[in-house]
């Protein structure tokens, strides 16, 4: 289980454009670390620059302090499972996932046992006698996620490893994953949706325009987001981020005003952020004076879980807009008014030009 190092590494396409600026990155030995950003992050260029499918631009890269910048893929001691899955299409899905002992010289025996193993695993006995042009594509990435996991190599790498694979099956297989998250493995794993991340990560290094913008636990990324780009992106729905000035002890967002928050010092121009789950449709009771007076623009029906769009503010402060996740029953039509109260101690606020959090 090496513990990987990234010293300044870039990465850079064959065109020039950069996949990844200059970065530093640990991941500590046995742990799982996600990389997550929307398409065009550079996840998948930091995840080739450590597989060595890649050379970096500038940096070098370290497993347990030995240099490996230069050391060829398939010396690296790696699994590797990438988008599309990669398999070869002359071969059955068997002797795909087969294919990595036979090279290594394994005992047929063992081979089988193994092969085997994996196929159950993810799924995939059905699927053993079939080439790759008669599975689906979630089919293709069960089969390749086997391939890259029957030599137990101490470093596994996934990129977008379910893309493709439905929403049910889905939570079975990253039930897998969990298990092979058990302390003798390095995995980096690369994906889009913030709940592969938040479910099976140590760590969460957020990419977005090949920069990290924040590396740290779940928890962490999700509480204290470092920048707006890290609170929009993590929550389903984001952060509602809203301009806002501070107006003496009160904070002024559109043309209402909100006491007992505790906006950053001065009366300059900033941004407030706060999550759909901490904005409340008001009370009977609750201070008219202390609410957001808005309007419902629409109606989402997530499950059990019901989230409300609603504007706020006037003709001269524009009109601003939330998402708020409604937890009674009251019933609410696009065109209702409706007060909101804030839970004022999650209210964070952020830089109007540079988007870090104050």
């Amino acid at each position: 289980m090496p513990r990987i190092e990234l010293s300044g590494v870039s990465g850079r396409y064959r065109d020039g454009v950069v996949g990844l600026e200059p970065a530093d990155l640990v991941i500590e030995s046995g742990e799982l670390v996600a990389l997550l950003g929307p398409s065009g992050s550079g996840k998948t260029t930091l995840i080739r620059l450590v597989a060595g499918l890649d050379r970096p631009a500038t940096g070098i890269i370290t497993f347990d302090g030995v240099d490996v910048t230069d050391v060829k893929a398939s010396s690296r001691g790696i699994g590797l499972v990438v988008t599309q899955g990669g398999l070869y299409e002359h071969m059955t899905s068997e002797d795909n996932i087969r294919f990595p002992l036979k090279v290594t010289g394994i005992d047929e025996p063992e081979q089988t046992e193994r092969t085997e193993a994996e196929a159950k695993r993810f799924g995939v006995r059905r699927l053993l006698g079939r080439k790759p042009r008669t599975l689906s594509a979630g089919e293709r990435q069960l089969v390749a996620t086997g391939r890259a996991t029957v030599r137990d190599t101490p470093v596994l790498l996934f990129d977008e490893a379910l893309a493709g694979v439905d929403p049910h099956l889905r939570r079975l297989i990253r039930a897998e994953f969990r298990k092979l998250h058990d302390g003798t493995h390095t995995i980096v794993y690369a994906t889009n949706e913030q709940e592969e991340a938040m479910v099976l990560a140590d760590r969460i290094v957020v990419l977005n325009r090949g920069v990290i913008q924040q590396v740290g636990t779940p928890l962490t990324v999700y509480h204290q987001p470092i920048n707006v780009f890290v609170a929009e992106f993590l929550g389903s729905p984001g952060m509602n981020i809203v301009p806002a000035e501070a107006a003496g002890d009160r904070l002024r967002m559109g043309s209402d005003h909100i006491t007992g928050a505790s906006p950053p010092p001065g009366s300059g121009p900033f941004l407030a952020g706060i999550r759909p789950e901490d904005v409340h449709l008001a009370r009977p009771g609750d201070p008219f004076e202390r609410c957001l007076h808005a309007r419902v623009t629409g109606i989402e029906m997530l499950g059990s879980i019901r989230v409300a769009h609603v504007a706020f503010g006037s003709p001269d402060s524009g009109a601003l807009d939330f998402t708020v996740r409604v937890r009674d029953s009251r019933p609410l039509v696009a065109g209702d008014t409706v007060e909101l109260t804030l839970a004022v101690d999650k209210i964070m606020y952020f830089d109007r030009d540079t988007g870090l959090r104050l």
